[in-house]
């Protein structure tokens, strides 16, 4: 199932930006226009992507570092036809694994919102991604049907998704899905992304547990724990989400980033706040892709080790069974690339 709390509505209508957001969208702008220019500091659009200046990101973009070049996949429940102009740049990979789907009149909204806290498009109306410059590759994978219910997703076709990012160029590999048990299936495809130089970005979950859920908690694991990052959950805050997973057992490769009260979905008239560590693997991934693009020459697994050194404790110095490695910052990681 995906790693996120779909359906939640809960305080979803921002009064006293909505009224704001009907007068300051773009009236003449073409829908699917690519907007590479940076994103004005405290427009609507910047306030609205909140985990953007949370992950310490928007200096970046004055550097030229937006993700551009850099292929991210995203396994999860895909896009439809009508957000398609949300991106810049969309891989002409994109893919749903399941051919012969039938059953599609769920709500699989999922997909589309972490995508576009990935990789959405600056357009001067509703939100932007973290690494909006990136190759977006969307993969569907879910079971078809089962998004009418819970999204969920099975091991054999989880394992054909990595196989086709990898085989597609994907240097970042996003899992937002969970497990309560070890999935068998997916680690040849696991061990042939670490072969591939890629790094896999996965959901701590949402059960307030002190271990991550399947698949990221293979991240403890040697055979791949240096090629993953574990994203937990932060509030506006900075702090982890009550609820977040700790990280336990992958404490070296675990951080926060951006997942309690996230904006998705903006209309002209209407966003909604949800959460989820899903949210997070977004910020994360695309935190990767920032920094890839900064310098193109580093290698991903090198990337990953930047955001992790670089991460603002939360606890005691060093990783920890709770926090881990700390809050994701990408200023900071950038930084510490440029010296």
């Amino acid at each position: 199932m995906p790693a996120s709390r779909l359906g939640s509505w809960a305080g979803a209508l921002l009064p006293a930006l909505l009224s704001l957001l009907i007068s300051t969208a773009p009236a003449s702008a073409s829908p699917g226009a690519p907007v590479e220019a940076p994103p004005r500091r405290n427009s609507l659009e910047a306030r609205l992507s909140w985990g953007v200046t949370a992950a310490g990101a928007s200096r970046a973009y004055r550097k030229g570092a937006t993700g551009q070049g850099v292929v991210v996949a995203m396994i999860d429940t895909g896009l439809t036809a009508a957000k398609l102009d949300m991106f810049s740049h969309l891989s002409p990979h994109s893919t749903d694994l399941v051919a012969d789907r039938r059953l599609d009149d769920g709500d699989r909204a999922h997909g589309e919102q972490v995508a576009s806290l990935l990789a959405a498009r600056v357009d001067g109306a509703g939100t932007y991604g973290i690494a909006y410059g990136a190759t977006l590759l969307p993969i569907r994978a879910d079971r078809d049907g089962s998004c009418l219910r819970v999204c969920a997703f099975d091991p054999e076709v989880l394992a054909e998704a990595i196989d086709y990012a990898v085989a597609r160029g994907a240097r970042v590999i996003g899992l937002p899905v969970a497990a309560q048990r070890p999935i068998p299936a997916i680690e040849p495809a696991l061990a042939r992304a670490v072969a591939s130089g890629a790094v896999i970005v996965a959901a701590a979950g949402n059960d307030g547990g002190s271990q991550p859920v399947w698949p990221a908690r293979y991240a403890a694991d040697p055979r791949f724990g240096a090629s993953m990052i574990v994203a937990g959950a932060s509030t506006p805050r900075g702090r982890p989400a009550a609820w977040t997973n700790k990280a336990g057992a992958t404490e070296d490769r675990y951080l926060v980033a951006p997942g309690q009260q996230v904006i998705v979905g903006c209309t002209t008239r209407t966003c909604r706040l949800t959460s989820g560590t899903s949210y997070s693997v977004a910020y994360a991934a695309g935190a990767l892709a920032v920094l890839l693009s900064r310098a193109p020459e580093l290698s991903t697994s090198d990337a990953a080790g930047l955001l992790l050194d670089n991460a603002n404790d939360l606890a005691s110095r060093g990783p920890d069974p709770a926090t881990g490695r700390g809050r994701l910052d990408v200023d900071r990681a950038l930084r510490a690339l440029d010296h």
